[in-house]
């Protein structure tokens, strides 16, 4: 069914994931009519996920009276391990509501649950819906055109149409979303699930140009992860399963060891992205999550990413149509609040994802943060969107750290 020339809609939010599906929570909950649409059935996988929840995203879960599902089915992570080019640092994230644990479940199970809860909100879901176009009324947006998987087309309407649908987002192709930042594919990964691995925590490693990494999921299973740079992960097309395994022998031994003994429940996935930032917006249309920033995955930054992007346009919607201020201008500052607040994010993560031999002053405040435990927390932090990664390496914070290592 069609609405034609009508507009039941308050909002209309194409994609169902981990953006989508919280930004139609939050707008339901206020009493908005959303529609929420996806070319997916739920529960259904995404393999294309690092999966991992930083505490930011736990709390914010907490806060939405979601997570008791997810923890019935993922363990949850108490400490991160992170060998940085030899110098091991333990410990956590700095605590954001009191939270410090880590989540990583597999997109069956976290999905799931969102959607679900955005249905219970009041979103209408419409499952199984390709979008294809979108519908224009003197150059701004006010509506979607979409075929249903029977090959039935539709048109939908409404003052704001949200990309949800990922970094090959049909409505930034369609609103001609300029990209601002491009950072091309520079390392890859390769990953697989076993169960039988004993890890209660996240590692990280990361040497000069090689890395892995691994962390429990859901039901059973640990994710475990090699990152290769570009040209390595073109070369190991020919054999990946023998590129995992000698990546992980190299950066990782003791989880090369513990691979070596457990059950492989899943077959072994390959992933690569380039980086971009795009326009957030324009007349009648929005980016949230990877649809608007897409980051390399080394930082895993996507979900707690797509969690904070849900909830600022929740509420920049609401108050766009509410009449309390323009749309165009709730839009407007929304496209600055996530760029002031993600951007050191998008640089540092693109540094990082470069696996670059430290430099000696880079080594020596590595070497130092072993013997402080509050600035690794910061460190951490820098990874998981709670601690400013400019303020951290900013120099008069590293003569801090240095000093107070006897440097």
């Amino acid at each position: 069914m069609g609405s034609g020339g009508a507009t039941p809609y308050d909002a209309i939010i194409v994609g169902a994931r981990c953006a989508g599906a919280p930004c139609a929570m939050l707008l339901a909950r206020q009493g908005l009519r959303v529609l929420l649409i996806d070319r997916d059935r739920f529960p259904s996988n995404m393999p294309q996920s690092t999966h991992l929840m930083h505490p930011l995203a736990v709390a914010k879960l907490k806060a939405w009276g979601l997570l008791e599902p997810i923890a019935a089915r993922t363990t949850p992570l108490t400490n991160w391990r992170l060998d940085l080019y030899g110098n091991v640092l333990v410990g956590v994230p700095p605590p954001v509501n009191g939270n410090v644990l880590s989540f990583a479940p597999r997109r069956h199970v976290l999905d799931d649950v969102l959607v679900r809860a955005a249905v219970k909100a009041g979103a209408e879901l419409r499952e199984a819906s390709t979008v294809t176009n979108l519908v224009f009324e003197d150059d701004r947006v006010v509506g979607i055109e979409a075929r249903e998987c029977n090959g039935k087309k539709f048109i939908e309407r409404a003052p704001i149409v949200i990309g949800a649908d990922g970094p090959g987002s049909v409505v930034a192709h369609r609103a001609k979303a300029q990209e601002i930042d491009v950072v091309p594919i520079v390392q890859s990964n390769l990953w697989s699930y076993f169960e039988g691995v004993s890890l209660d925590e996240v590692q990280l490693y990361v040497h000069p140009k090689a890395g892995a990494f691994a962390f429990p999921s859901s039901d059973g299973s640990t994710l475990v992860a090699a990152n290769l740079m570009y040209a390595e992960f073109i070369t190991a097309k020919a054999d990946r399963s023998a590129a995992f395994c000698a990546r992980l022998r190299q950066v990782a031994p003791s989880l090369a060891a513990a691979i070596g003994h457990a059950k492989q429940v899943d077959r072994l996935y390959a992933g690569c992205t380039r980086a971009f930032v795009r326009k957030a917006w324009g007349p009648g249309w929005a980016l949230i999550g990877d649809a608007g920033m897409k980051k390399d995955p080394v930082t895993a930054q996507g979900i707690p990413g797509a969690f904070l992007t849900a909830e600022w346009m929740a509420q920049a919607v609401a108050d766009g149509l509410s009449g309390r201020q323009s749309l165009d201008r709730v839009l407007a500052d929304y496209e600055a609040k996530r760029d002031a607040f993600m951007m050191p994010f998008y640089s540092f993560t693109a540094r990082l994802a470069e696996f670059n031999p430290p430099s000696p002053d880079q080594d020596r405040l590595y070497r130092a943060l072993r013997a402080t435990p509050t600035d690794t927390s910061e460190l951490f932090g820098a990874v998981a969107l709670t601690h400013s990664p400019a303020a951290f390496f900013a120099p008069d914070n590293v003569r801090r750290i240095l000093a107070a290592y006897g440097h």
